[in-house]
């Protein structure tokens, strides 16, 4: 379906995926689909990924902790142009703590504007 290292569009990546278009946690059913995330906002992706704030994003987030199967995960690179880093499981999920702090570290993100860090491998 998708090559490591090809781009696609979100377009794209919702036809054969599903879910919002715009949502970097695309989900459908409850279920997350899809990692689609900005390195300026997650610099250790596609390793790491740090979930926002909100009801929706800390719902898409707790459901992505939840997750065991294998997931694609996008990095963006452009305008509309997605990179494909493969299929990635969660290994780890963090709300707080030093392991939490380490991870949002460095990041750019203030800790409080992180409402979870998941670790993908």
């Amino acid at each position: 379906m998708f090559e490591i290292g090809g781009e696609y569009s979100r377009d794209e990546i919702h036809e054969a995926l599903g879910g919002s278009k715009q949502a970097y946690l695309p989900t459908v059913g409850g279920k997350v689909v899809a990692v689609c995330v900005k390195p300026n906002l997650n610099p250790r992706a596609p390793s790491v990924v740090l979930c926002g704030r909100g009801p929706i994003i800390a719902a898409a987030g707790a459901a992505l902790a939840q997750q065991r199967e294998p997931l694609p995960v996008f990095l963006k690179r452009g305008v509309n142009r997605w990179e494909y880093c493969g299929k990635l499981r969660v290994v780890a999920s963090h709300y707080s703590g030093p392991t939490f702090a380490s991870l949002v570290a460095d990041s750019g993100r203030e800790p409080s504007d992180v409402s979870l860090a998941v670790e993908l491998a």
